[in-house]
């Protein structure tokens, strides 16, 4: 018997005046021509005490989304992680460039 390892990828996107860090176990071609399909995506535990709010803000937006297309020339960089173990602590962030440019 083979054991089938889970695939975690790390999918760097941005859009609007956004960059997205989402990670989810599915990527692939879309049907539409020129986009990715991310689905099954990863939150942080909602056992933890602590839960930044740009975690708890993505959880919402991404809360009833079964999957996304992401245009091809949104994509930063697509990360295959090797298991749940490098992922680190946070599991999904936005960064928003209004906030970074004031500083």
């Amino acid at each position: 018997m083979s054991s089938k390892k889970k695939h975690i990828y790390r999918v760097q996107f941005k859009t609007g005046n956004r960059s997205y860090s989402l990670l989810a176990r599915s990527i692939g071609e879309s049907e539409m021509f020129g986009f990715v399909e991310v689905s099954d995506f990863i939150f942080e535990d909602q056992e933890r005490l602590i839960i930044s709010p740009e975690d708890d803000a993505l959880r919402k937006e991404f809360a009833k989304v079964n999957f996304i297309c992401i245009p091809h020339q949104y994509i930063l960089r697509i990360d295959s992680l090797k298991d749940e173990q490098d992922i680190g602590v946070s599991y999904l962030k936005i960064a928003d460039e209004q906030k970074s440019t004031k500083e």
